[in-house]
């Protein structure tokens, strides 16, 4: 048996299914394999093989950490579960030492052992992994290496009996946590907070393409999705203000497109205000898109997918070292296409994206990424009321209610540089540059009332071509740790800034529709539009933050910070005056920790929040008035907790209140009283079983406006919140044959009000999505099969509501889709 295949028999073995949510130290699942390459000049390899010994300085610290920093000052490579390692402790260590007595002395005590698989390579391992080794199980992933019996026949050693899948690409430098501003990089367990995160497994096995397609897995994240233009969401029944809520690598993005998923390694959900942490944002939350870093193995994976409608889809991810491995890179290319544009839902997209990093010295790493995107959606409206107030009729929602020659268009880019420098064991320095730019050709068909028989009685087009937003960002900062007497600190202080520029609005109204939902009769575009100027807006947020993580003792600790932020918007109407305003404000957050056993967690915290005012609807009469900003202010406490180390179980209570923004019965957009949302969740992940991965959770949201000096919605539910959401995904196995695996998902919405008025009610619905999965090797190469089934039962519902109007939900859609890697 050859070097290498020995070394992938020792490497490609999960101890069972994958838990498709991470919340692991720097992982994007549960059985994610994590790695530490560390790279130092030639003299000191030398050093270290010619002596035998390393000089070895660990602080206190989880374990999992510990192996890192222990690969990286050894100059070897570590590689580990973190299953195995969660809620497990190392001491400090430090002095001159084999690497060997240094690997001793970290797993001391905790059940662990490591195995050598090469001169300067170790895996670490428990005693039940090795012995499962010969009989590993199959994991739902995106990225799978399968490694069978005919890989070893020609070796001494005993041979796989079963398939052995990888489930994630070791990243070429380890990126750790989850980044949460002002915070810094934490593992979830030590915030006060409620954070979920999504892993591109998960994206992978359900075929997701935007943001609401991964995050139908939340139980707190509404849709409100503005027709066929962009998926838009709600966080905890508050709106996500898109142009300072989505975040790619922590930095903010141009707003009013779809966020691609092929460069995504997880998507990231901070819940609750964050104004500390990243200034101006929606009181709900933050969303922060992971991206995909180069890795340490070279390989390429290639995905081909029919769907549904006449879809077709294709990928190519690629990645790995160059050279020494001093530089790596990734790259995603991909293209899509639904339909010829005669019906909702047809679209186009091309994508595109490349990472470099760049190890300078090993206390230096610079990284770079970019991406480019162009989509094409059918200009779909959102559906108005029945003149009596009540609900339309249901339609097909494959039935084309725009035109056939409208369409929505974006055309974004990103580019990204962010550096790391380890100025001392303790301490390091970060600055971060992004630059975010859409271009749009902006087409919202509109449909405001509609009789019984289907005929719309108004409703026109708003069109406005060449739309432009650019987002220039920049985050720098120092953390490091330092004691204080018995008190241990995690500091972290910086600056950051967001220049924001615009030109939107200048929009045409063209009196057109298709005359009746059920039966459709398009128009040619006309060809004499006349489009106004567009307005021009600025906005400026520069702001400092320091924050402080206190670990006093072994189970106590406190989290303290501020962040003050000015702001500034400037809006430069094509008509009318222009509006200025300014404004600074200190938004303070601050938590507690508990820990009563190394596996749970308890937490109190309080958090404020500084969001960006709304502007009035285009259906309202003071339609793109901007509105003064707003603060808001959360109180939550929660548990979390690792059972068995198998699943993941996370429990929050909350109070969010904030100053209400609503359309009034006089069709102004305004701003009153207050909105307040108290609501409890409930989330797991991980293995229910040894063939049996879930995905779970449930939400109570009790939503109250008040004091808003309007009859007719004080006391009133806040719109488009349901009472009570909840869903599950399951993923099993099958042992009884080799490779296949099916997984089931079920997602429940209750009703909830339409508008600020309640004056309707959307029906709940459950909605049912199936798949099989089936993974094998064809031609030497590692191959998997999916298919799934989306809105099994072609359920008939309503989606979303925006602007007191609703979005049907997806008919039931198909897809076959292969796999192959190298």
């Amino acid at each position: 048996m050859s070097f290498q295949t020995r070394l992938n028999r020792r490497i490609r073995q999960p101890a069972s299914t994958l838990a498709l949510v991470s919340r692991k130290s720097g992982t994007q699942a549960a059985i994610v394999l994590a790695c530490a390459l560390a790279f130092a000049p030639l003299h000191l390899h030398a050093q270290t093989a010619s002596t035998g010994t390393v000089s070895v300085d660990l602080p206190a610290q989880p374990l999992g950490k510990a192996l890192l920093e222990l690969g990286r000052q050894a100059h070897m490579q570590v590689s580990f579960s973190p299953e195995a390692v969660a809620r497990k402790t190392a001491p400090a260590l430090k002095g001159t030492m084999a690497p060997q007595a240094a690997l001793d002395a970290l797993l001391q005590g905790t059940g662990l052992r490591y195995q050598k698989t090469a001169d300067n390579a170790v895996t670490v391992e428990t005693a039940e992994a090795a012995e499962a080794a010969g009989a590993a199980s199959v994991a739902p992933v995106a990225a799978a290496t399968v490694v069978t019996a005919a890989d070893a026949a020609s070796g001494t050693e005993g041979t796989l009996n079963t398939v052995a899948v990888q489930s994630t690409r070791p990243s070429l430098y380890a990126v750790p946590d989850v980044n949460v501003g002002a915070l810094g990089s934490k593992d979830p367990k030590d915030l006060p907070m409620s954070v979920e995160s999504y892993s591109s497994e998960l994206i992978t096995a359900q075929a997701s393409r935007t943001l609401m397609d991964v995050l139908k897995n939340d139980p707190s994240v509404q849709n409100t999705a503005v027709g066929g233009a962009m998926d838009n969401i709600s966080i905890r029944g508050f709106p996500i203000d898109w142009t300072n809520t989505m975040r790619r690598d922590g930095m903010p993005v141009a707003p009013y497109y779809d966020i691609p998923l092929e460069n995504t390694e997880r998507i990231d959900v901070l819940k609750g205000p964050s104004g500390f942490l990243y200034g101006v944002n929606s009181p709900g939350g933050t969303v922060n898109y992971v991206i995909k870093r180069p890795t340490r193995d070279r390989f390429v994976s290639t995905i081909a997918e029919i769907r549904s409608y006449d879809g077709y889809y294709s990928a190519v991810d690629t990645g790995g070292p160059i050279g020494d491995g001093q530089f790596g890179y990734r790259f995603n290319v991909a293209g899509e296409k639904v339909g010829n544009f005669n019906h909702s839902g047809d679209r186009t997209r091309t994508f595109v994206s490349g990472a470099l990093d760049w190890a300078i010295t090993p206390r230096a790493l610079l990284r770079l990424d970019f991406d480019y995107q162009d989509k094409k959606l059918a200009a779909q409206p959102v559906i108005g009321l029945q003149p009596d107030g009540s609900l339309p009729p249901q339609f097909d929602p494959r039935t084309l209610l725009g035109q056939p020659w409208l369409q929505y268009r974006s055309s974004t880019f990103n580019l990204g540089a962010h550096f790391d420098y380890k100025i001392s064991e303790n301490w390091s320095f970060t600055t971060q540059i992004a630059q975010s730019y859409n271009n749009r050709d902006a087409a919202f068909p509109d449909v405001y009332s509609v009789a019984a028989n289907g005929d719309i009685l108004s409703g026109d087009i708003y069109l406005s071509p060449d739309q432009s937003f650019r987002v220039l960002s920049t985050n720098t900062f120092v953390s490091g740790n330092f004691n204080t007497g018995p008190l241990k600190h995690q500091l972290v202080t910086g600056i950051s800034t967001r220049n924001y520029d615009s030109h939107e609005a200048g929009f045409a109204a063209i009196p057109l529709t298709v005359g009746n939902i059920f039966n459709p009769v398009y128009s040619p575009a006309p060809t004499d539009t006349v489009f106004p100027q567009k307005t021009v807006t600025k906005n400026f947020q520069p702001s400092v933050f320091i924050s402080d993580l206190i670990d006093i003792g072994s189970q106590w600790s406190v989290t303290l910070g501020v962040r003050h932020v000015k702001y500034r918007n400037d809006s430069y109407p094509a008509s009318g005056a222009a509006s200025h305003y300014e404004t600074s404000v200190n938004v303070p957050s601050a938590g507690l920790i508990f820990k009563p056993l190394p596996n749970l967690s308890t937490y109190l915290s309080y958090a404020e929040g500084f969001e960006q005012g709304g502007v009035a609807p285009y259906n309202t009469l003071n339609a793109g008035t901007y509105l003064s900003p707003v603060k808001s202010k959360q109180y939550e406490a929660g548990v979390k907790a690792d059972i068995a180390n198998r699943v993941s179980v996370n429990a929050a209570v909350f109070r969010i209140e904030k100053t209400l923004q609503y359309v009034n019965s006089a069709n102004y957009y305004v701003q009153g009283g207050t909105q307040r949302h108290t609501g409890v969740e409930l989330t797991a992940n991980g293995r229910a079983t040894r063939d049996l991965s879930v995905v779970a959770g449930a939400a109570y949201l009790d939503t109250v406006q008040e004091d808003t000096g309007d009859p007719s919605t004080s006391g009133k539910r806040a719109a488009n919140v349901p009472r009570f959401q909840a869903n599950a995904f399951l993923d099993y196995r099958i042992p009884v044959v080799t490779g296949l695996s099916v997984d089931a998902g079920v997602y429940y919405v209750g009703n909830r009000p339409l508008n600020a008025q309640n004056s309707v009610d959307l029906p709940g619905y459950v909605r049912f999505d199936a798949g099989v999965r089936y993974l094998t090797r064809i031609g030497g190469l590692s191959t998997v099969f999916r298919a799934g089934v989306q809105n099994l039962t072609d359920k008939r519902y309503w989606a979303a509501a925006n602007y007191s109007s609703v979005w049907p939900g997806t008919p039931r859609t198909v897809f076959l889709s292969a796999q192959v890697d190298m």
